[in-house]
């Protein structure tokens, strides 16, 4: 009977109880509340979680305001481990009292109960009052069954007439395998292996099966006992006690896959050092490649330095490898180098080679000569390629002056195959030579001779400038090599030699130098006057009369074309026939293109040193001169005061006269009365 209906019937006719009950059997049939588990039927796996929910239609008009239960589950299949509030009883913003929430997996149960607070009325519309999380622990079949089911209204009063839906959990075995073999560092098989495997996270300890001569492991477990995101410690020994320990964390495709394989590696100490072969090093101007190899994996050290013994230098690479490799820069060319390479195994056994050296190559050019021709004629020159190595491709371009020098002719190579264009309007001539037959060229190379045409006016000249285009090694990679270019200068001769004038000697008469220790009056300054239009070279004088050398270098005044050189007079160069003749000294002008010029003498004339007469002879009429005008005495008064006749033997000779005139007067007589 619905409560709005709730009559007295005490006391009333039966007209009246007819009527009424020809009202309740005018009114519609109202639904039975239900509380389910949903959903109805769940399949797991073994070590599965799953989660389901209880939820409540309060079917039709009731008011729901409070709702409790029981749910009874078998333990041994299945452990409940979260039991959660739903919306059902606060879906309208309501709140909620929990007054029960129980988990026992003893008993295989959950308690629940909850209630709305602060309302005076219920909710009508279904929902969901718990969410309740299990975990599959054994296979079987497991019924979820709902009892002390409880609803009540906003009166507290319970309504009548739930209905209830129970569920069935299919739980299914799982399985989940790890499996591997253990192998040495080597490679050789671990026959019947230790392996366990902890789960981190539950402490667990799986043992490994394994058998005798088998180097394969097994571990058989369920996912119960393991899930994605576990930390699995392996570890491995053999029975000689070598291990080996490493973890791995589960991934969701090996809990789907039902496991996974792990193969397991047990390294045996090393105590053996590398084994050092196959030293080699290629070297270049400036750098090396130093390779070796080693028996086992090991890292790279090359010591070196220029003097035997002495490594002042090192390159090391950590990295282990079998093959090494290290590259040296920085070096001398033309050098040569000694050096040892060193490596280490990863468990600290290193071993060193035997010193080994390498020399450096010498700079690469590609150089042209120097070269010269008169106006209108032609030279040939070379452009050589210096301490090459294995070239093979070579372009080059040559550029000049055209107004001065033409290139009339490109020949003569040392490759197989020379190739050319000449362009005398741009000035400009490109060169190209390949080794199409032969293997690549090594040394001193010819690119090629070069005729060059002089167009110009003489004395001018400019630079043969070589610029490299390509230069590479025959070889299939046709690797670059790096050289450096050295030019050349191209000159127009002239034939005109140079211009001699002005030749003087100052002063022109000097006597002989009678003691080899020429002073002021015993030298002379000899100058001559030289010009050229393209440059003089040098300019000498023949002083082999006067007892100097044939070929005196004259000096060049700072700033002037004057020539000069101071020169003395040997004794017995005097030259006297009725006087005194000169000597005429020969100079000798040369320019840049030795073009020589001996048509000019300097005149010098060299007298007795005392021969104040100037008659050829030093006579006692020469020393009482040089004394009576130099000391105002006669010759018989200078000799009592012991002037005079310096060799006390009372006559005034030649020798008295030269020694005044040299030591006491410090000039010569000639030169000192005049």
């Amino acid at each position: 009977m619905n409560r709005c209906e709730k009559k007295e019937l005490k006391g009333i006719g039966m007209t009246t109880v007819a009527i009424a009950v020809l009202c309740l059997l005018a009114q519609p049939a109202l639904a039975a509340p239900v509380v389910s588990v949903e959903p109805s039927y769940i399949s797991v796996l073994q070590g599965e979680n799953f989660t389901v929910n209880i939820t409540v239609d309060p079917g039709g008009t009731d008011e729901v305001m409070a709702a409790q239960y029981n749910l009874y589950f078998n333990n041994s299949l299945l452990n409940a481990t979260k039991q959660e509030k739903g919306p059902f009883l606060s879906q309208d913003g309501a709140s909620t009292s929990i007054f029960t929430n129980v988990i026992n997996n003893t008993l295989g149960m959950t308690k629940y109960g909850e209630s709305r607070t602060g309302v005076d009325y219920g909710v009508t519309t279904p929902g969901v009052l718990t969410t309740i999380s299990f975990r599959a622990v054994e296979p079987g079949i497991c019924s979820l069954n709902l009892s002390n089911v409880k609803l009540s209204d906003p009166l507290a009063q319970p309504i009548l007439g739930v209905l209830v839906n129970d569920v069935t959990v299919e739980i299914n075995e799982s399985i989940f395998i790890i499996s591997g073999f253990v192998s040495y560092n080597d490679g050789s098989p671990v026959n019947n292996p230790n392996v366990t495997i902890t789960n981190i996270n539950t402490t667990e300890v799986f043992i490994a099966e394994t058998s005798v001569g088998s180097n394969y492991y097994q571990v058989s477990t369920n996912l119960l006992h393991i899930s994605k995101g576990d930390v699995l410690h392996f570890n491995a020994t053999d029975n000689i006690g070598n291990s080996s320990e490493f973890n791995h964390t589960v991934t969701e495709a090996e809990i789907n896959a039902a496991g996974f394989s792990q193969d397991i590696t047990i390294y045996v100490p090393d105590t053996s050092p590398p084994v050092i072969t196959n030293i080699s090093a290629i070297p270049t101007k400036d750098s090396a490649n130093i390779t070796w190899e080693t028996d086992e994996a090991s890292d790279s050290l090359v010591k070196y330095g220029i003097g035997p013994g002495n490594y002042t230098k090192t390159v090391y690479n950590a990295s282990y490898v079998t093959y090494h490799s290290i590259s040296i820069a920085d070096l001398t060319s033309n050098t040569t180098y000694y050096y040892v390479v060193n490596s280490t195994d990863p468990s600290t056994n290193s071993a060193q080679s035997s010193e080994h050296s390498f020399t450096t190559f010498a700079d690469i050019v590609i150089k042209i000569g120097d070269a010269d021709a008169v106006s209108g004629e032609n030279v040939t020159t070379s452009i050589v390629i210096t301490n090459i190595t294995n070239v093979g491709i070579v372009d080059i371009s040559l550029t000049y002056n055209q107004s001065l020098v033409h290139v009339i002719a490109v020949d003569d190579t040392d490759f197989d195959v020379l190739e050319f264009t000449i362009d005398n309007t741009s000035g400009v001539t490109r060169i190209g030579a390949l080794q199409t037959v032969s293997a690549g060229l090594y040394g001193n190379v010819r690119l090629a001779n070069v005729t060059l045409k002089a167009v110009g006016g003489g004395g001018n000249s400019c630079t043969l400038n070589l610029t490299i285009n390509e230069l590479k090694e025959a070889s299939p990679e046709e690797i670059p090599i790096p050289a450096t270019t050295h030019n050349g200068t191209f000159t127009i001769a002239e034939v005109t030699p140079p211009e001699v004038t002005n030749p003087i000697a100052n002063p022109v008469f000097i006597p002989e130098d009678t003691d080899f220790d020429p002073r002021w009056g015993e030298t002379s300054q000899l100058n001559v006057t030289v010009t050229d239009d393209c440059g003089v070279a040098d300019v000498y004088i023949n002083l082999s009369t006067i007892g100097g050398l044939s070929d005196q270098p004259m000096t060049r005044i700072p700033g002037t074309d004057i020539w000069t050189v101071t020169v003395n007079a040997s004794i017995g160069t005097a030259l006297y026939n009725v006087s005194y003749l000169p000597h005429n000294l020969t100079v000798s002008a040369t320019d840049i293109f030795e073009n020589a010029n001996t048509s000019v003498s300097i005149q010098l004339t060299a007298v007795l040193n005392g021969d104040v007469s100037m008659n050829g002879e030093v006579s006692i009429f020469d020393a009482s001169y040089i004394r009576k005008y130099m000391f105002g005495k006669t010759g018989f008064e200078m000799m009592d005061e012991c002037v005079g006749e310096v060799s006390g033997n009372g006559v005034v000779s030649l020798y008295d006269s030269m020694y005044l005139s040299k030591h006491v007067l410090g000039e010569v007589g000639y030169e000192t009365l005049h």
